[in-house]
């Protein structure tokens, strides 16, 4: 009896931990893009999970075509940054110095990409294939590719995005932009195509999350929008305009996400009530964040 429990309560760990990264990784993908639009550029982009189910929906679309679910992984973001050029040209470019009329803008566009897929691809629940099949074993677990390719996935877009910010000449030059528009311009940065280019790419990255979480979530209409608040969560307690605050706040989010739905088994609206909480004693009592900026973006 003692070495079945001695067998059975590591594996019961290792599977919870196992799961836990997944989620993590999970959350700080959908995060990266509005951790850019949201914590860098400071627009309020309530489209963001709208984006992140437009990514879902392509994903489906290039399989249901008969194309590789691979295909369906690159073609999502460009898809879904296209769709980010657009927003930026016709409704953000006008509105940045107007943040209630950015949030209403948003809203709007999230609402108009949720009818439009819902008119062109019904209101039943879709499934989208992974690019992976099979599992492999981890720590004695059993445990999907997939979950493994999640997180591998999750840590090569943060790596390039803060590399990409810190190190090459269009991400300092879209930081400057963002922090001081009129100085930029002034020394010869087209501030408009900084700032086409960088909400493209976060919006790009929204896509990027939607098609490869697709796999694991019933893909509909409504998808982004549980997302979404998580996504704020996660650029807000981590710290607004970091790229490590948002790896720290997905960390301490989904990881104590998992804890309390695992100790509160059976209750989820409990276990997300708590995580919350959580959240809201962060903001009240350090209200920068677990990362605060240092104006590079790291």
């Amino acid at each position: 009896m003692i070495s079945t429990l001695a067998t059975t309560i590591p594996l019961q760990l290792a599977d919870r931990v196992l799961i836990s990264l997944t989620s993590i990784s999970g959350l700080i993908l959908v995060a990266s893009g509005l951790t850019i639009i949201f914590g860098l550029m400071g627009v309020l982009n309530l489209a963001h999970g709208a984006l992140m189910m437009v990514g879902a929906y392509t994903a489906y679309a290039v399989q249901s075509a008969g194309f590789s679910p691979w295909l369906s992984i690159v073609i999502a973001p460009l898809v879904v940054g296209l769709v980010g050029v657009a927003m930026e040209v016709t409704l953000i470019r006008r509105l940045y110095d107007r943040p209630l009329d950015t949030l209403l803008a948003t809203w709007g566009v999230a609402i108009v990409l949720q009818e439009a897929v819902t008119i062109a691809f019904g209101t039943s629940q879709k499934s989208v294939a992974p690019p992976m099949e099979g599992s492999i074993s981890l720590l004695g677990v059993t445990y999907p590719i997939h979950w493994a390719f999640i997180i591998v996935v999750a840590v090569v877009v943060m790596a390039i995005t803060i590399g990409l910010f810190a190190y090459t000449d269009i991400g300092i030059m879209a930081l400057a932009v963002i922090q001081d528009r009129e100085m930029a311009a002034a020394v010869g940065i087209n501030t408009r195509v900084s700032d086409r280019t960088t909400f493209a790419f976060g919006s790009a990255l929204a896509g990027l999350s939607g098609a490869i979480m697709a796999p694991l979530l019933s893909v509909n209409s409504t998808m982004g929008i549980s997302w979404l608040a998580d996504s704020f969560l996660v650029v807000i307690v981590g710290g607004i305009g970091t790229f490590t605050g948002t790896i720290a706040g997905g960390v301490l989010l989904g990881g104590l996400d998992n804890l309390f739905r695992t100790v509160i088994s059976g209750y989820t609206s409990i276990a997300q009530a708590a995580v919350l909480l959580v959240a809201l004693i962060i903001i009240r009592y350090r209200p920068q964040g677990l990362v605060p900026t240092t104006g590079g973006g790291e």
